[in-house]
């Protein structure tokens, strides 16, 4: 008997379950103006009624509020509800992140959309990776065959020398700054933000074949999926691991700037 009187003090403290403790107070009532003959058949009658009117009100609240639920636990998973619908600003992210990590094909806008912020966590001492297409290798071929409207390799090369060369700037902040070159593209561009933090965040990008449409992108988290979370984790490794000798400390990457400078479409 206390423990419901503790139960229904903290209820109706918190305003939970209001409905059933009135019900419970008409009831009493009820009972107590029959035993002691303080009103008439008809008037218990009424008040009976007026309790059973709020019992069925209550019992139908109550089974729309499981039925909406069940709804929402039995709903099918759509690839909508997972794959983003527009991109995305991860700013908010990196500007307190103590270590990230890019991974793609060019990055061109990519860098450029977040070097301010990559400086600054640079200049208060986080750690910065970042893998790209080697243009001196087949890498910018393969790209040529994966695109839509792109038939030179060139194009990429182009594309690719102003992507370093802010790398380059990036590395003015500090040395703690790395970079690697695949010798080949890489079937998705991936972001990873402090990523062996149970806070931590992957970005994966899949890049579409001959199409220029938004990217099918999604997020993972460590808490809500946990082995997709490591696969991508070890696939940024292995990206990384990929380049071989083409990884570059921040004091290398301006000799590796102007290296690129000469590097002719053939």
């Amino acid at each position: 008997m206390i423990r419901f009187i503790n139960k229904a003090f903290r209820d109706i403290s918190s305003g939970r379950n209001l409905e059933y403790y009135i019900t419970l107070l008409f009831i009493l009532v009820i009972l107590a103006l029959d035993i002691f003959n303080l009103a008439s058949p008809d008037v218990l009658t009424n008040i009976t009624l007026a309790v059973l009117a709020l019992v069925v009100s209550t019992s139908l609240s109550t089974r729309e509020s499981l039925e909406e639920l069940s709804k929402k636990l039995t709903k099918t998973q759509s690839a909508d509800d997972f794959f983003w619908n527009v991109k995305r600003s991860i700013e908010p992210d990196i500007s307190q992140a103590k270590y990230i990590g890019f991974g793609g094909a060019v990055l061109s806008r990519t860098l450029r959309d977040y070097s301010a912020s990559l400086e600054e966590r640079l200049r208060v001492g986080a750690k910065v990776r970042i893998i790209l297409m080697d243009p001196a290798s087949t890498a910018p071929d393969q790209a040529v065959l994966r695109s839509k409207g792109v038939s030179s390799r060139q194009f990429y090369i182009d594309t690719l020398r102003p992507t370093l060369e802010r790398v380059g700037m990036l590395a003015n902040a500090s040395d703690k700054i790395e970079l690697g070159l695949l010798p080949y593209k890489p079937a998705f561009g991936i972001v990873v933000i402090d990523p062996d933090e149970p806070y931590g965040r992957i970005i994966v990008e899949m890049y579409p074949h001959h199409s220029d449409s938004f990217a099918p992108t999604f997020e993972l988290r460590p808490d809500r999926d946990p082995h997709w979370y490591k696969h991508f984790r070890e696939q940024f490794e292995n990206l990384w691991n990929g380049c071989g000798q083409r990884r570059f400390s921040g004091v290398e990457v301006h000799k590796l700037v102007e290296e690129v400078r000469h590097v002719s479409s053939n």
